[in-house]
């Protein structure tokens, strides 16, 4: 029953999303070709987001809708089920995303967004909703650099002012294998009084539409950030499975 519950609310954040994504194309008049869209659904043996464990170790299933057509606004929509806290129930997880890409060359790219995350069936769902503004520079598709800032994050602790920086990137190997790795810093010192360091190194593979990675995500935090919030800071491997279309 709980887990058919958690599946309404996930389609039902999902659906709430794709309008707000169709509300931005439609509204710079852009002609919305089938190839600047892609639909995707995705299945995770645990969700993770900057070492935090958003599912407490329990699988997570998701889906996305992006509309992307290369340069210039785009949108993206996302839902996912979601148990941020051990003492949460199972709920649900959704972010809205706007931006806009500038392709400053072959070689180089840069892109700006503007995220909402929302949780639903969660105790205390309308203090963990919080806003987030990203800039991401990117070189041939695969080294990644971003910087985000957030006003009103909240991890067991008041809103307040969060910020990450984080560096990723992907090598292709042979036979659609890459090689996969991120490390970033967290810093929620406003809120907790001290940021985290966190990354995952893994192996990816991916066939036509289907991707499929394994990764070892891993956390380093001050003795004083792991009282409060250890359990929610990751150690382990993790799965996951994409497919697009």
């Amino acid at each position: 029953m709980q887990q058919q519950t958690t599946a309404k609310v996930v389609v039902r954040l999902f659906l709430c999303s794709a309008a707000l994504v169709l509300l931005v194309m439609f509204s710079t008049h852009a002609a919305a070709a089938p190839e600047d869209w892609l639909f995707g659904v995705n299945f995770t043996t645990d969700r993770i987001n900057r070492g935090w464990d958003e599912s407490d170790g329990r699988p997570s299933l998701g889906a996305t809708v992006d509309w992307y057509p290369g340069s210039g606004f785009f949108a993206e929509a996302a839902a996912w089920s979601a148990k941020p806290f051990s003492i949460e129930p199972l709920g649900a997880e959704f972010k809205d995303t706007v931006g806009y890409a500038w392709p400053l060359s072959d070689d180089w790219s840069l892109s700006t967004m503007l995220s909402h995350y929302q949780f639903l069936h969660e105790f205390n769902a309308s203090r963990l909703e919080y806003d987030e503004l990203a800039l991401t520079g990117g070189w041939r598709n695969c080294l990644f650099a971003s910087v985000t800032a957030s006003p009103n994050t909240a991890y067991r602790s008041p809103k307040t002012r969060a910020y990450s920086y984080n560096l990723s990137g992907h090598l292709p190997l042979t036979h659609g294998f890459s090689a996969i790795a991120a490390v970033g810093y967290y810093d929620l010192s406003a809120g907790l009084g001290a940021g985290y360091v966190y990354g995952n190194v893994g192996l990816g593979y991916q066939y036509r539409n289907v991707d499929f990675q394994i990764s070892y995500f891993d956390t380093r935090a001050p003795s004083s950030l792991i009282q409060l919030v250890g359990a929610e800071l990751v150690h382990r491997w993790v799965a996951q499975l994409s497919v697009h279309f």
